[in-house]
């Protein structure tokens, strides 16, 4: 007897994400759907490699939801270095062991701006010819 097992669907696609240095917030979502006798499991994965379903502490919290559909990055204010730690190519993965989609994202932060440099060229003095007249 064959039996049909619906292939895996991402529905809930995450999106690509731009932030500015001082946002302190990147939230991803991804669910998927399939054959209701096989369940489906959700992966995070950056530069191939996974991201495990613990929070992770330290200077940037990383927290994937128990059901895989929820991924966060927690980093302070203007830590333009902790950006940097998880600016990058992510991938949601979902498989139910018969099939698999995945839906490919970025999480790109701009550059804390780069402050005006003092003019180095000597200011003039008045002169005492000069006047307000």
């Amino acid at each position: 007897m064959l039996t049909y097992v619906e292939r895996t669907r991402i529905i809930d696609k995450p999106e690509s994400v731009h932030l500015n240095y001082d946002e302190t917030l990147a939230e991803f979502h991804c669910s998927a759907t399939s054959d209701d006798s096989t369940p489906v499991m959700i992966r995070w994965y950056r530069s191939g490699k996974s991201i495990p379903v613990i929070s992770q502490r330290g200077r940037v919290n990383v927290t994937v939801s128990a059901d895989g559909t929820f991924l966060s990055f927690l980093v302070r204010a203007n830590d333009t270095d902790g950006w940097a730690m998880v600016t990058g190519v992510y991938q949601c993965n979902a498989t139910n062991g018969y099939s698999s989609e995945a839906a490919e994202f970025s999480l790109q932060v701009d550059p804390l701006p780069v402050p005006l440099r003092p003019s180095t060229t000597p200011k003039c003095k008045p002169s005492a010819t000069d006047s307000l007249s």
